[in-house]
């Protein structure tokens, strides 16, 4: 019989909502098999260093209860469960976390606002194709707002303000037909408390918006005339900014029944509303695309990487062999790692320039691995050194050509640049030289980034215009000696693309 897939349930315990799903892990990936929701509002009536209500922690206690019993009935591996602002604000959190754990009999994590930014991220990451570009997602819980920025690969931003649909909904009484200076002086509250992140968030850049939560995909399905062609909504912010007047000119009855959304979102939806347009204002958002998944999904993402981790121990048997003569040759791993990453960055960003496969991008990361691992024999030809070590290295999992290829790659990282007068690259067919010459052009401006091996060019974007090809360097501090070993280093990359390159750095 072949073996149960393994089961984790993702308990999210919001300020509005509690939510869970069960997940089987697959291959590539999960299938959540069931999904639990409940509007349980545990902020009603506290939020702002009051305590939670006696009312609000029974419903909550009765909620995860009923949740973990079907994610035992699901027979369920783990159940994680972790809760947000309601419960991290209130000082009677103990009393909540205790009489869940006696009567569900699970352990409720309190997480701070970065992580729960880092699992909406996580899970945003899934879900939508972010690609080369870098992100921006918004998230209007119930008790806090959420602001990341972030690619595929890393997260470089995260923000969690005390703006969220519920709180701001009771702190200027938002619910029935409010004042139209309620609305206004709500509004002024967020753009002062976005005004302090606008700046950092502005000098990061980013190409995308994305919004997630409930209070997003209502507003977006409020504000859309037709259904998406791709399936996910699009949110405009002059739609949202035209919408308010009419949601603040009703009672949440009458929103309800108009936009056919349930009675206690319909009783929070402006503050969410204001919160969002407010804060697309702010940075400069005109459209954005509502994702429908938050922290539970982070949550599986999350666990189910680590089981992976844990389980490979590395990887498959050309990773395990690569990772192993790396650490046997003493390599500085850390910048050994970093520059295999920004060379299959600007790979994964100049693929019209270059034209190579995905196969091809895994042979210029391991070259990038080992680029220095010539050094364990001596610091004087380093390159020289790397070659033969790669070549007769007893590397696993790779066939001939491809080894040739990694020494090749590795061989070229700096000085000398291919050459045919070289008997190593003078063996190669007319094709491997073509494709060693295109990924030491990648792999030299990659290495000339993190010349001082401090890693204080954190990424890359790189554009492909007209006019040629311009390397956008995000940097952690001042990285001029890495921008400038890379100008040097890019002009073997110019004549081998035929291009111009230019150097930014934010």
């Amino acid at each position: 019989m072949p073996a149960k897939p393994k089961r984790i349930a993702a308990i999210d315990i919001g300020t509005n909502s509690i939510h869970m799903i069960v997940a089987e892990a697959r291959s590539r990936g999960y299938r959540v098999v069931d999904r639990e929701k409940e509007m349980v509002q545990l902020g009603l009536s506290s939020l702002d260093g009051q305590p939670l209500t006696e009312d609000a922690i029974d419903r909550g206690v009765n909620t995860i209860t009923k949740m973990a019993e079907i994610a035992r009935r699901w027979e369920a591996d783990e159940i994680i469960a972790v809760a947000t602002s309601a419960v991290r604000e209130a000082p009677n959190r103990r009393d909540f976390l205790k009489r869940v754990r006696d009567y569900a009999g699970i352990k409720v994590r309190v997480i701070s606002g970065e992580e729960e930014a880092d699992y909406i991220f996580r899970a945003v990451r899934s879900a939508v194709d972010i690609g080369s570009s870098t992100a921006l997602c918004i998230d209007i819980g119930g008790g806090s707002a959420e602001m990341i920025v972030g690619t595929a690969d890393e997260i470089y931003f995260t923000a969690s303000e005390p703006l969220g649909s519920l709180r701001l909904s009771q702190r200027f009484d938002l619910k029935e037909r409010p004042h139209v200076s309620s609305v206004v002086h709500c509004r002024e509250l967020v753009i002062e408390r976005t005004a302090k992140i606008r700046k950092r968030i502005r000098r990061i850049g980013f190409d995308q918006t994305i919004g997630t939560s409930g209070t997003i995909l209502a507003l977006a399905a409020i504000c859309s005339e037709r259904e998406p062609a791709s399936g996910l909504l699009t949110l405009e912010r002059a739609r949202l900014a035209a919408i308010i007047p009419a949601l603040a000119a009703m009672t949440s009855d009458e929103r309800k029944a108009k936009f056919n959304i349930d009675e206690k979102r319909a009783a929070t939806i402006l503050g969410g509303a204001v919160a969002l347009e407010a804060i697309m204002t702010s940075l400069g958002v005109q459209t954005l695309l509502a994702c429908p998944v938050a922290i539970r999904e982070g949550i599986i993402e999350s666990r189910i990487a680590k089981s992976r981790t844990e389980s490979t121990a590395g990887g498959g048997v050309r990773r395990k062999s690569v990772m192993h003569l790396a650490e046997r040759t003493d390599c500085d791993m850390r910048h050994a790692l970093h520059v295999a990453r920004l060379a299959t960055r600007i790979f994964d960003q100049t693929q019209k320039l270059h034209r190579l496969d995905g196969d091809t991008r895994e042979l210029l990361e391991y070259a990038a691995l080992l680029h220095e691992s010539g050094a364990h024999i001596s610091d004087r030809g380093i390159h020289k050194h790397t070659y033969y070590l790669i070549r007769h290295g007893d590397l696993r999992g790779f066939t001939d050509e491809q080894l040739m290829i990694v020494a090749n790659v590795a061989r070229y990282y700096r000085k000398s640049v291919p050459d045919l007068e070289d008997p190593n690259f003078a063996e190669l067919s007319e094709e491997q030289q073509e494709t060693v010459a295109r990924l030491a052009a990648i792999l030299r401006v990659a290495e000339g980034l993190d010349r001082g091996h401090r890693q204080r060019v954190r990424d890359v974007a790189v554009n492909n215009g007209s006019k040629g090809v311009r390397v956008v360097a995000r940097t952690r501090s001042d990285a001029s000696i890495e921008i400038e070993s890379a100008e040097k280093r890019a002009k073997y990359f110019s004549k081998v693309f035929d291009t111009r390159v230019k150097f930014e750095v934010i």
